[in-house]
């Protein structure tokens, strides 16, 4: 971890729409100290209690360890523990999406009976691990690929080391944009994104621009997966402006087209 960076995690959800590959994405309220107005993934910064409790964490934790899952992160087990439980709670906050798995490893059919203890989440009345451990349900990094790390200062001059991963909608669960933080929330094709990034229609900070124009190159999720399970993850700057992949981004200036409904 860059030591002066606050660390935080990304998701992005995806699914197969009509046209292929699209991911969920929302707009943060102008009233948020970072990125306000800013279309982002779900996510936020890593909180002390996502980190692990020697005696529990064994029990609340599925599938593949937490030690291989670090060596890819290339940070402590702790570290990945916590980067983990940080993604699934941000996305069930934000979105209502839990990936959680039971004992055999399966996931809910419905998140939305557990719509209570989401909202008590938010409100930091509960912490991830006394709902896993009040329901019978587990962590897997089998749901979640990690797919890149960035690190880059907020407008507000915060500097946040971010872990971005990957996740399927799962089977019967469909997310939502009741969250405090975002204005509206969609499904969006990336290409569709970058396009409206283009025509000044969309703000984004470097990391979500760059993740949106690397998952453009896929057609379907399946794609997307397969392309990503055991990648190499390497630190990015958000100032990146020497990588000419990168290149638009910092020298295209689209015209500010913002204050219009959130549509493309």
């Amino acid at each position: 971890m860059e030591s002066s960076a606050r660390l935080a995690c990304t998701v992005i959800l995806t699914r197969d729409g009509e046209t292929g590959l699209e991911v969920w994405v929302f707009e943060r309220v102008m009233s948020m100290p970072n990125y306000p107005g800013m279309t982002v993934f779900p996510g936020g910064g890593v909180d002390s209690r996502d980190f692990p409790h020697a005696e529990s964490a064994g029990e609340l934790w599925y599938g593949r360890s937490a030690e291989d899952l670090a060596a890819q992160l290339k940070v402590g087990s702790d570290t990945a523990y916590a980067l983990l439980l940080a993604a699934v709670r941000e996305l069930f906050e934000e979105t209502g999406t839990l990936l959680a798995v039971d004992s055999a490893g399966d996931l809910p059919a419905d998140a939305h009976s557990f719509h209570s203890q989401r909202v008590r989440m938010e409100s930091h009345e509960l912490s991830l691990t006394e709902v896993l451990r009040d329901k019978g349900l587990r962590v897997t990094p089998d749901l979640l690929l990690p797919f890149a790390r960035w690190v880059g200062r907020s407008e507000r001059g915060t500097t946040y080391d971010t872990f971005t991963w990957l996740a399927r909608l799962p089977e019967g669960q469909q997310p939502d944009g009741r969250t405090g933080e975002a204005d509206d929330a969609n499904w969006f094709p990336p290409a569709l994104l970058i396009d409206g990034w283009r025509a000044g229609l969309v703000r984004f900070a470097p990391s979500t621009w760059a993740q949106l124009l690397d998952i453009s190159e896929f057609a379907t999720t399946d794609d997307l997966w397969e392309a990503t399970k055991g990648a190499e993850i390497t630190l990015v700057r958000d100032d990146a402006v020497d990588n000419p992949r990168y290149a638009e981004f910092f020298t295209l200036r689209p015209e500010d087209r913002i204050g219009r409904p959130f549509e493309l």
